[in-house]
């Protein structure tokens, strides 16, 4: 399927590939809080507990406020990245390949994102994101076979599709689990509609500073934009090597 615009307004508002470039650069700042900061708290952790002294750095006296700022910026990445998958689901040619290159990416990434989180190769508490954005994908296939249907076998399938997602997604425990797999589809149910930033509103149960992605997603203006897609594939187990690095060095100072 090839996604056209006509030239006008291809000059205004956000391309997918800007809403993309926003969204890695929300999740980086979110990384920096949970990663980083946690290596800057640890060398005063003692069994859980934070020691705190008067001669402290103040970066690391205040390291628990940025840990929170950082989040809340943050929180604008994950409902980018969703409305991407139901956006890039919508326009690929090939669904099939698309689902297939984030399970290998979401694979390739698990072993960056324990290091990151857990400082071990492998830990099974929570896998990366890709491991929703990939289930997502499988499941608007789903969907997409279910609009098929008659409008009321049509509306089952499509519940049952959204509840084996958000199942799947759940016995993975990928992060956002089902909240992942709802906002996927709405955004995908509701393309075309101009209620369809209401996708956003299952990961409100997350966060309520998700809404800093609202004004991004109404500026799209549907055009693709200019971009390598594997950029962020290739950048997402990256920078979490970077991150656990960073924080390894701030953690042995």
């Amino acid at each position: 399927m090839v996604h056209t615009l006509n030239p006008r307004k291809q000059t205004c508002g956000f391309t997918g590939f800007a809403l993309k470039r926003i969204a890695v650069c929300s999740m980086v700042i979110d990384h920096i809080g949970s990663i980083v900061m946690d290596g800057v708290i640890a060398p005063y952790r003692v069994n859980d507990t934070i020691i705190l002294t008067a001669d402290m750095p103040f970066f690391v006296r205040n390291a628990f406020l940025i840990k929170t700022i950082c989040a809340a910026l943050g929180s604008a990445a994950f409902p980018l990245f969703c409305f991407l998958v139901a956006e890039g689901f919508i326009h690929t040619r090939n669904r099939l390949r698309y689902a297939g290159l984030l399970a290998l990416f979401a694979l390739l990434s698990e072993v960056p994102y324990d290091v990151a989180h857990y400082q071990t190769v492998l830990d099974f508490s929570l896998q990366n994101v890709l491991f929703t954005l990939c289930v997502g994908v499988f499941t608007l296939y789903g969907i997409s076979r279910a609009e098929q249907k008659s409008p009321a076998i049509r509306f089952w399938l499509t519940a049952l599709c959204i509840a084996a997602g958000g199942c799947v997604s759940y016995l993975l425990r990928s992060e956002y689990v089902f909240l992942g797999i709802a906002a996927i589809s709405l955004f995908y149910l509701l393309r075309g509609s101009r209620w369809k930033i209401a996708g956003i509103a299952p990961l409100l149960v997350a966060s309520p500073w998700v809404l800093l992605a609202v004004p991004a997603l109404l500026l799209y203006n549907g055009a693709r934009g200019r971009g390598s897609k594997y950029f962020f594939y290739i950048f997402y187990p990256a920078h979490f090597l970077l991150l656990a690095g960073w924080a390894y060095l701030l953690a042995n100072r």
